[in-house]
Formats: structure tokens, C-alpha cells, sequence
């Protein structure tokens, strides 16, 4: 016969674990490369600058303009970011430079000199054109806290969400997709949006 205080004991055991369970659960739902930002909900800052092909470049001419922007920060000595680059030159090549395309993609390089990201662009194949924030500005006012992050800005030129760590093709189509059908999520809800957005993706599909 079990007495109360083994039957108190096993009612706490299973609170404990289906607790445990629920925490999994939820960890597993959420996005592993989350980094809180203080942009999100906010203007996406404009900044001006040169690319490392020689053009000016101008983000008030792209971000806010009806379309989404996905901004994408990295440096050439990031291992991470050698993984991420075919993915973002496939977006680039096959959805972004497409005239009906409702995505824009900007790529911006740290603090590396013009010679070392030409070179980079060279050994991975790369064809998009890449702003170089020589100084570091472009990087600070973003909070960027190392590399790659990236940045999803709606069509009215909104920070939505910002992702630390490599993201592929799929997932940027898919979580944009997402994020257009869910203009008012918060940030949690966003959070576990991306998370099964990436689970549910297949990288170079």
C-alpha cells in the first residue's frame, strides 16, 4: 500500500519531469542562434557607404521601399561565414536578382581590407556586391556582436528579428514567408517562428 508521503513523492517527481519536458520542448522550438537586439520592433538604422566593387551604396534607397531587406554581416576570417556564403550567393543568384524578387539582400564585410574580400568573393564564387565597413561604424550602430548575424527588415523598413550564426536559402525564403503571414508577432513568438522555420527547412534544396 503506498502512503502519503510516497504518493506526495511521486506527484512531485512527475511535475518535475513533465516541467523538464515542457522546458525541452520549448528550447527545441526556439531559435539556438538568438541574440537579443535593441533594433527589433524599430527603424532599421540607414547608413551610406562603398562597396569592395567600387560603387557607392546607399540603404535608404533598398530597406523601407516595399520590399523585405535581409542584411547580412560577416568577415573573411569567420569560419562560420565560409559555411553561410554559397547559401547567400544561391539567394543572391537565384532570388534576389530576380526583377519580381520581394527580397533584398545586403551584404556587409567587417573591418576587412578591400584586397582580402575581393580575394574571399574569388575563392568562394561569390557575385553580390559587398559593403565594406572598414571602420566598424555600420557594425556598431547594428549592435553586431561578431559574425555572421543577420538581419530581417519588413517592406516599411522594420527590424523584425536578427539571427547570429550561419543561415542557409531555404530558411531566409521561409522565415520571410513567415514573417510577412505573422506581422504581429512579439519577439518570443517570433523566436519560436524562426527556430521551426529552420527545422523544417532543408539547406541547398
Amino acid at each position: 500500500m503506498v502512503n502519503n508521503k510516497s504518493r506526495s513523492g511521486l506527484y512531485s517527481a512527475l511535475i518535475a519531469l513533465l516541467i523538464f519536458t515542457g522546458l525541452m520542448v520549448y528550447a527545441l522550438n526556439r531559435d539556438s542562434n538568438y541574440v537579443p537586439s535593441q533594433l527589433v520592433g524599430k527603424a532599421v538604422p540607414m547608413f551610406t557607404g562603398a562597396t569592395a566593387q567600387g560603387a557607392s551604396f546607399d540603404l535608404s534607397a533598398v530597406a523601407g521601399n516595399g520590399k523585405w531587406t535581409v542584411i547580412n554581416f560577416w568577415s573573411t576570417t569567420c569560419v562560420v561565414c565560409r559555411v553561410e556564403a554559397p547559401e547567400l550567393e544561391r539567394l543572391w543568384r537565384e532570388d534576389v536578382s530576380n526583377p519580381s524578387a520581394r527580397i533584398q539582400f545586403v551584404s556587409v564585410n567587417i573591418r576587412d581590407e578591400i584586397k582580402d574580400i575581393l580575394e574571399y568573393q574569388t575563392n568562394f564564387s561569390l557575385s553580390f556586391p559587398v559593403v565594406a565597413d572598414m571602420t566598424g561604424k555600420i557594425s556598431l550602430d547594428y549592435g553586431v556582436y561578431g559574425t555572421p548575424e543577420t538581419f530581417f527588415v519588413d517592406p516599411a523598413g522594420t527590424v523584425r528579428h536578427r539571427v547570429a550564426g550561419d543561415v542557409d536559402r531555404n530558411t531566409i525564403l521561409g522565415f520571410v514567408d513567415w514573417l510577412a503571414k505573422n506581422p504581429s508577432m512579439s519577439p518570443e513568438q517570433t523566436i519560436e517562428g524562426f527556430g521551426r522555420v529552420r527545422a523544417g527547412s532543408t539547406r541547398g534544396g
